[in-house]
């Protein structure tokens, strides 16, 4: 998930998309076409400013959250994003009632507390992991494990190897939602990594109250304890989501859309998509060949659909960004963002590449961020919003770790498409992938 917000153009907010755990599987069965099952498996999508008046291209659901077995102390949590680049519920800490947040049960290592640093590209959540059953339209999870982003009784105790991340993103100004929702190919937001390595840099045992950065200890977790995308855990329609978004005309206040779960297993969710490209078995990405502006050709390993990032984000050092739209209104040069802002309107166009070997030749329009932003002061819906993600890479040749190999089609992408997002599952040996 990256997202420049609106107001001061913050900088840019980036999950590590491709953390996630998973099988090694070569298969894809997307599902036996519809059931007799009456779950209501579909849930409102609403693109809005957020709770905070500051989003461009968010998309939002609605969740419900209760205390582990409880029907009666529950919170329904609204302006929760969509996030098919990243895995797991996360809830802003001042979200949630005292009631329910003192009844979350808390993850133990020992005598302390499972915390957990979700990593950024430019900053970090900081947080304790609790279970806690979810519930989104009609489908339910039972003792899923939630991070708490901002909980106070762990703040003074940030490790430095966290800290040394970025700025600390866990209030609904600085995260721009109430709560965000992973909703990428895996099931858990670190995998074998974290479950295998002490020191990975993700989860700690930490006491509640603690005063001091050397408080907390690195751990191993186990998938099952990691922050889990709750649909994986949906007794029916888990095996994958599928994006609607309606079209937009450029700066609507607001949009609509469905997000419907599972795929092949209702009436509602068949597999209609007639581009099907599987993704890495261990990070969950395809490839993209880009030609820039320039003509120079980048074939890009780690790229992939994203509806929490609010733009295309991607390297071309052709398209003017940064210090070079100063002659813009609403430029701030102490701001770090990266918006593209050409003179022109651009009509690009990219070939993503699967596992499988299937290529999709997609065109997408960037426009003066700047502008449009200044033109439709209450927009929230863009569909041709750019950003920068750096200087273009030299070598994306396998194993580079190198960000900028990677085309992220974010938000824009997903207006007026219907997008498949199919999870990787060990039990029936099947591969991540992405389909429209």
């Amino acid at each position: 998930m990256r997202k420049l917000l609106l107001t001061g153009l913050a900088p840019a907010l980036l999950v590590l998309a491709g953390c996630g755990g998973g099988g090694s599987g070569s298969t894809i069965t997307p599902g036996g076409g519809g059931s007799t099952s009456t779950t209501d498996n579909s849930t409102a999508i609403s693109v809005n400013l957020g709770p905070d008046g500051n989003d461009a291209d968010t998309p939002f659901i609605t969740v419900t959250v209760c205390a582990p077995g409880s029907t009666t102390n529950c919170q329904t949590i609204d302006d929760v994003e969509v996030d098919t680049g990243s895995y797991g519920l996360r809830i802003i800490s001042t979200v949630l009632s005292a009631s329910l947040a003192s009844a979350l049960q808390p993850e133990t290592s020992g005598a302390n507390s499972v915390v957990e640093c979700t990593q950024f590209e430019d900053g970090f959540s900081w947080g304790p992991i609790v279970h806690a059953d979810v519930q989104i339209a009609g489908e339910s999870a039972s003792d899923v494990p939630v991070q708490v982003m901002g909980d106070s009784s762990y703040e003074s105790e940030i490790p430095a190897a966290c800290t040394s991340t970025g700025t600390e993103e866990d209030t609904i100004a600085t995260f721009g939602a109430n709560a965000i929702i992973g909703i990428g190919p895996f099931a858990d937001d670190c995998g074998p990594y974290c479950a295998e390595t002490a020191g990975n840099g993700w989860y700690y045992a930490c006491p509640a109250g603690g005063t001091s950065t050397s408080d907390c200890t690195g751990i191993d977790e186990a998938e099952s304890e990691q922050t889990t995308d709750p649909v994986t855990d949906f007794q029916t329609d888990n095996n994958g989501v599928i994006v609607e978004l309606s079209s937009a005309a450029e700066g609507a206040a607001s949009s609509s859309g469905t997000l419907i779960f599972g795929i092949g297993t209702e009436g509602n969710n068949a597999m209609t998509a007639t581009t099907m490209l599987t993704a890495d078995s261990s990070y969950g990405d395809i490839t993209t060949d880009y030609t820039t502006t320039g003509g120079e050709q980048m074939v890009l390993p780690y790229s992939y659909l994203d509806t929490g990032s609010n733009a295309f984000y991607f390297a071309d050092n052709g398209i003017p960004a940064n210090t070079s739209c100063s002659s813009y209104e609403g430029y701030d040069s102490s701001d770090p963002s990266s918006w593209f802002c050409p003179t022109t309107e651009l009509n690009l166009g990219a070939t993503n590449i699967g596992q499988n070997g299937t290529e999709s030749t997609v065109s997408f329009s960037i426009g003066n961020a700047y502008t449009v932003f200044y033109e439709y002061p209450d927009g929230s819906v863009f569909d041709d919003l750019g950003a920068s993600s750096g200087s273009q890479p030299t070598d994306c040749s396998t194993g580079t770790t190198d960000f900028n190999c990677s085309f992220d089609f974010g938000f824009p992408f997903f207006l007026g498409r219907n997008v498949f997002v199919g999870f990787a599952t060990t039990s029936n040996d099947e591969v991540p992938y992405f389909a429209y």
